[in-house]
């Protein structure tokens, strides 16, 4: 039988079709946005912003809506609804208080270098760093790049090389007021120390009160931990795979109440809040967990020598990655211990116009506008008109 090929562009064209998604995922309970929910399938991905949005697109008519702590939703495009409610998993067993028995999480320790790579690996990532100054936007970045590293977790004993660990960019924008209104600079992470800290996920167990709770007819265990002192206040949680003791997700917030300033020349800081919230994945191909995505937050508070002013410096860096374990080149065009508002590379609007890995939040898009507007004078950083 033959065929025009009109009749076979035709089919061609019928045969792929591409489905579509924009909407937003609130927790069903107290129906807030969520942030860092994967939204997937087994050929494409993306997150929800700060925002709760997303925007998803795919061949396959299949999205997975997952996060740690929260019931899966697996549907087809067409069954999605603009506005989607997680509900929280039910804690279905009272607490058990952690006494002088080898805990659950010195054996989850133990297990690290078996439930993770401990061999050199690759990935893709794309990071979103986000500064205030006393609540107004004062910076914003995205960068996307590939990394290859030779130790998931490390410590002031793992020496490590510059080889060890070697950052390629693809892609960046980045946009913000080069100092605050007293000329001060708050210096951001750089991205191999942000990696460091983002896998940093043990504590002093002897230091805290810790709680475990096991959910989902056990398969997985909460271990709540909290320490109160008249300098700071600590508290968090793991998410355990309790078949493996593999960590799934791990959240740690300090609040510093006597923090003492230091100071640079006239200018006096100190830092007054932590947090850090990591997700971790399981590879189908390897069986080893790795990083999918997580998030520093931390606020400085600064002032002068006669504390005539106080100043409110707040940071977010979120951090995603894909492709982990991945086998392609990796070569290195950026110092991967460089603050990272201070990298240079070139902007593409043909890749940012179209990404929707993680999408622009409201108030980033209103700050972008608002300082490219010509009538503002400010001092700004920018790679925006490369």
């Amino acid at each position: 039988m033959k065929f025009s090929l009109y009749t076979l562009l035709l089919f061609s064209f019928f045969g792929y079709t591409q489905h579509s998604i924009s909407a937003i995922i609130l927790d069903s309970a107290e129906n807030s946005p969520l942030e860092f929910v994967g939204v997937y399938n087994s050929k494409d991905h993306t997150m929800t912003n700060a925002d709760g949005r997303f925007q998803f697109s795919s061949s396959l008519d299949s999205v997975t809506i997952y996060r740690p702590g929260y019931e899966t939703i697996k549907a087809s495009f067409s069954h999605l609804k603009d506005t989607i409610f997680l509900e929280k998993s039910i804690l279905e067993l009272d607490e058990v208080v952690v006494t002088n028995q080898k805990s659950i999480l010195q054996e989850v320790y133990e297990l690290l270098n078996i439930n993770y790579s401990n061999e050199p690996f690759k990935e893709k990532f794309m990071l979103r760093a986000i500064s205030k100054y006393n609540g107004e936007m004062h910076r914003i970045e995205d960068i996307t790049g590939k990394l290859s590293i030779k130790n998931m977790f490390t410590d002031d004993t793992i020496k490590e090389s510059k080889k060890d660990f070697i950052v390629e960019l693809t892609n960046m924008r980045k946009l913000g007021l080069k100092t605050d209104d007293k000329n001060a600079y708050l210096v951001f992470p750089s991205i191999k120390s942000l990696k460091k800290d983002l896998t940093d996920i043990k504590i002093t167990e002897s230091k805290y009160d810790i709680t475990e709770h096991k959910y989902n007819n056990g398969e997985n265990t909460k271990v709540v931990f909290n320490k109160t002192s008249d300098s700071t206040d600590i508290k968090g949680y793991y998410i355990l795979e309790n078949s493996n003791l593999a960590v799934k997700e791990f959240k740690i917030e300090m609040f510093f109440k006597k923090s003492k300033f230091n100071n640079n020349k006239w200018l006096f800081y100190k830092t007054n809040y932590v947090n850090r919230h990591v997700f971790f994945k399981k590879d189908s191909k390897t069986d080893l967990y790795y990083l999918n995505s997580g998030s520093i937050k931390f606020s400085v508070i600064t002032t002068d020598e006669e504390k005539s002013f106080e100043g409110k410096h707040d940071l977010n860096v979120i951090l995603t990655t894909s492709e982990n374990f991945g086998n392609f080149k990796v070569t290195k065009n950026a110092n991967a211990t460089k603050d990272l508002f201070k990298l240079d590379y070139p902007y593409n609007p043909n890749y940012w116009d179209v990404q929707n890995q993680l999408l622009l939040t409201d108030e980033m898009t209103a700050f972008i506008e608002k300082v490219q507007d010509p009538e503002n004078n400010f001092k700004i950083t920018s790679n925006l008109k490369n």
